[in-house]
């Protein structure tokens, strides 16, 4: 049996009688999808009934008004995760270096793709020198990063991307950059404009975290127009369901611009609010600081009684214990809407209480 330590697991946790009062495991912009989702979805049930698009250039087009990206530089994929594990089959490389902590399926996908992975750890602090060592001690082809990473939502490792490239060799290397929660950074540090001349770069993006919309799987490749045709022979049919190529249809019609702003404002009011809570527990804790809607926190003592109070209440974290670099004092949480925001507090507090 295959086992994958991801947040979001509320169904299964339901079906076993354990639903969660709280969930903080899996980072979805806490506002919830655009309204017009909401709005409009009794009206998309019938497109249950009907095979999704064969032609990608259908769903291509959408998500090119929604991102104002070029159609051509679009590969769209069943969520960012089967972007990850095509490109782990498919691309021609051996030796793969992925920036450590990072999302855990980058090395499994690899792996399966038969490559073999040479992890290099950035935490706590990203060393240039000893990369570019690596480098060419371990013959590395292509590099994995987070920009911003996952878990820690940091977008350090971006300026490697630059900086490597410039070196003698550096344009050989092949680049796969995560940017799953780049909305969340208003495009800041994005490497997208990159991909028109650079035919060595794939940038993974997702629909699921800042539209908020998980169960619909929805995801895409950006890299040059060369590639694009290239990945389009390799991906399944019907890879994208009907409701999804509905609802991209959908936002493409509309106006994002409050949206975007007002997921901004709220996200640096609340991100404002739990980070003068994080340091009144210093005793506690060690939080680390983030660019976008989690954070990576290290309980210093009693932590396995911590989690275990957690659970009790109800109230799931993602422990990353999986992720290499880490342990298992480590944990995540998502920022939530004020109410879930307290509600966190207020269970932390009463732990804490205990020992004081």
């Amino acid at each position: 049996m295959i086992h994958h330590s991801h947040g979001g697991r509320w169904m299964e946790l339901e079906r076993e009688g354990k639903t969660p009062f709280l969930d903080l495991s899996v980072n979805l912009n806490p506002w919830g999808p655009p309204a017009i989702v909401r709005k409009r979805w009794a009206e998309l049930y019938r497109y249950v009934g009907f095979y999704p698009p064969l032609r990608l250039s259908f769903y291509q087009e959408a998500i090119a008004k929604l991102y104002s990206f070029s159609s051509q530089w679009i590969l769209p994929t069943n969520g960012a995760t089967q972007g990850i594990y095509l490109l782990g089959r498919i691309l021609p490389v051996e030796r793969v270096l992925i920036v450590e902590p990072c999302f855990t399926e980058y090395r499994r996908a690899f792996l399966l793709g038969g490559k073999r992975i040479i992890p290099f750890l950035a935490f706590p602090s990203l060393d240039p020198e000893r990369m570019e060592a690596l480098l060419t001690q371990e013959r590395i082809e292509a590099v994995v990063f987070g920009n911003p990473s996952n878990p820690l939502g940091r977008a350090d490792e971006v300026s490697l991307y630059h900086s490597l490239r410039r070196k003698e060799g550096g344009e050989r290397l092949v680049f796969i950059v995560d940017e799953a929660f780049q909305e969340f950074m208003g495009e800041e540090t994005s490497l997208v404009p990159w991909v028109e001349r650079d035919t060595r770069l794939y940038v993974i993006r997702s629909l699921t975290k800042y539209y908020a919309l998980p169960g619909l799987r929805g995801g895409f490749i950006v890299t040059h127009p060369a590639n694009v045709r290239a990945l389009e022979e390799q991906v399944e049919p019907w890879s994208i369901n009907s409701l999804l190529a509905q609802i991209l249809l959908l936002l493409g019609e509309e106006d994002f611009s409050s949206f975007h702003r007002e997921t901004a404002e709220k996200l640096k009011e609340e991100k404002r609010f739990l980070e003068k809570a994080f340091s009144a527990w210093s005793s506690f804790w060690d939080f680390f600081p983030s660019l976008v809607n989690f954070y990576t926190l290290r309980s210093r003592d009693r932590g396995e009684d911590f989690f275990s109070f957690l659970s009790a209440r109800k109230v799931v974290v993602r422990r990353l214990g999986d992720f290499l670099g880490l342990g298992e004092q480590f944990f995540r949480i998502a920022v939530r809407t004020r109410r879930e925001n307290q509600i966190f507090l207020e269970v932390v507090e009463e732990f804490v209480r205990q020992f004081q």
